[in-house]
């Protein structure tokens, strides 16, 4: 997936060919492509590259934001990144949490796909993964991401509250015939509640016992999909489905071991998405 995702991020740096992951002459952690200015480390965080977003779709499930940065001297600072949608916000990021944020180095493949020589992999993971076709649009706080010795803060975003935020460049978005959309763990007590007036709050760390939620897409070359658990860590209710449905599900085990096989009209395999959610003791 992640080097899926950089391989189409080349497309877009038009870039020429390298064998290594090394910055080409030319470049830098301060000027990732040619066609791009070089900027002041000593005064910006520098270039980053966000995924998913409008015109760089994630396909078929997404419950991760990225930010890509070629500039390695970068560490996690103070405050929140708020995902919305038009009616308002979905859920709120705390990079102060490891569960919710993380910070790695890019991989070799990434790095020679990109043609960088070096960088950062920002993840923002999601209570609730993205639902197809929906209009996202992110917030973050200054001072996110800062420089090792703390001198250098990230901008907001947005970096003017003059600019409608819906026209901002990250827009995260899911698409695809078929997939997986919206998916999220909560408590069996929240959903038999009828009478709760509060929205069900997504968990970020599921046990043994709490209930999977998401809708099922089909469409194109799927036309049925149907739910798999091998070793038995996952009960659905219902376990195939010839159109976009919801589903629901009961986690069995101490790791939920879970996917979904989407096959087309003559029963052949599209495609298998799996998931795998590891708990904590309860």
């Amino acid at each position: 997936m992640k080097k899926l995702v950089a391989l189409i991020l080349v497309c877009l740096l038009c870039m020429t060919t390298a064998l290594a992951a090394e910055w080409p002459e030319g470049t830098s952690p301060a000027k990732p492509t040619k066609l791009k200015p070089e900027v002041d480390l000593n005064k910006t965080v520098g270039y980053w590259l966000p995924f998913p977003r409008k015109g760089l779709p994630a396909e078929e499930f997404c419950d991760v934001l990225e930010l890509y940065m070629p500039n390695p001297d970068i560490k996690l600072g103070q405050g929140t990144a708020t995902l919305w949608t038009a009616d308002g916000e979905v859920c709120v990021i705390d990079f102060a949490d490891p569960e919710q944020v993380e910070l790695r180095n890019l991989e070799e493949s990434e790095l020679e796909a990109m043609h960088w020589g070096c960088g950062v992999c920002l993840e923002m993971h999601l209570p609730i993964s993205l639902k197809f076709g929906e209009n996202y649009y992110v917030t973050m706080d200054e001072g996110t991401l800062i420089t090792h010795n703390g001198a250098v803060k990230s901008m907001p975003i947005p970096y003017s509250d003059k600019v409608d935020i819906t026209e901002q460049y990250w827009t995260p978005y899911v698409t695809g015939d078929y997939g997986i959309s919206g998916l999220y763990y909560s408590t069996p007590a929240a959903e038999e509640d009828e009478d709760a007036q509060a929205p069900i709050q997504p968990k970020y760390n599921p046990v043994k016992g709490d209930v999977i939620n998401f809708d099922v897409v089909l469409g194109g070359e799927a036309k049925l999909a149907v739910m798999v658990s091998e070793d038995n860590s996952v009960y659905f209710d219902v376990t195939e489905f010839s159109e976009t449905s919801h589903v629901t599900a009961t986690i069995m085990g101490d790791a939920a071991n879970w996917g979904v096989v989407f096959t087309d009209a003559d029963g052949a395999p599209v495609d298998y998405i799996q998931m795998t959610q590891f708990m904590d003791a309860e």
